[in-house]
């Protein structure tokens, strides 16, 4: 008899709920909520402007980003590079929106967490990065309940729709939630996200 084992032997990936969740978490940050501060960027500070604009501000940055991969990004030692803001992660794009957009804090300050019903610009993006670090403190098992995924998902969902609302108009952002929250996400596209995720924001790395 041969000793190479038929195909029903090989082990199908699944997911675990808790591990759905997560990774659908991952792919909210880096697709939706990513784009949105592109987009709040590209509002501030003219594309055409980037570059000129993150070489006044060097020292600013500088002191305000913590990795660094992340200021080799910005400030290659070759110096004078074309960037574009689709090279940056969100961690990158907080630090510019935060030092370099002249955007007004919220009442408690950029950094801190905004009151409740607070929905300021500032705001929103704050919360957008707080829920990015609670995120990541789950990284090391990959996994979010039921409970915390829904209340993580809803609080990322009216943050994007109130800077949507106010900045930019339409729903484009709000359907692109709505799609992710109930598409189909294969065990290997999963594992890609959170992988892709991972790599990118260390739970150490935040601002």
């Amino acid at each position: 008899m041969s000793d190479v084992p038929g195909p029903s032997s090989v082990p199908k990936l699944s997911l675990t709920k808790p591990a759905e969740n997560y990774c659908r978490l991952c792919q909210l940050i880096m697709t939706v909520c990513s784009d949105l501060f592109r987009d709040i960027l590209s509002r501030h500070i003219q594309p055409a402007n980037l570059r000129r604009e993150l070489d006044i501000n060097k020292n600013t940055l500088l002191r305000a980003l913590k990795i660094h991969v992340h200021k080799k990004l910005l400030f290659p030692q070759s110096g004078g590079q074309s960037l574009s803001a689709k090279d940056m992660d969100l961690t990158i794009l907080y630090a510019l929106l935060r030092n370099i957009c002249g955007i007004p804090s919220h009442q408690n300050g950029w950094g801190n967490t905004p009151n409740t019903g607070d929905i300021t610009l500032a705001a929103c993006i704050e919360r957008i990065r707080e829920q990015k670090n609670a995120i990541a403190s789950h990284s090391n098992i990959g996994e979010i309940d039921d409970i915390r995924f829904q209340d993580i998902w809803m609080k990322l969902q009216t943050d994007i729709v109130n800077i949507e609302k106010e900045l930019i108009g339409g729903d484009m952002y709000e359907r692109a939630v709505k799609v992710l929250f109930s598409c189909e996400l294969t065990p290997k596209k999963a594992q890609e996200s959170a992988g892709d995720f991972s790599r990118l924001h260390g739970i150490n790395d935040f601002l």
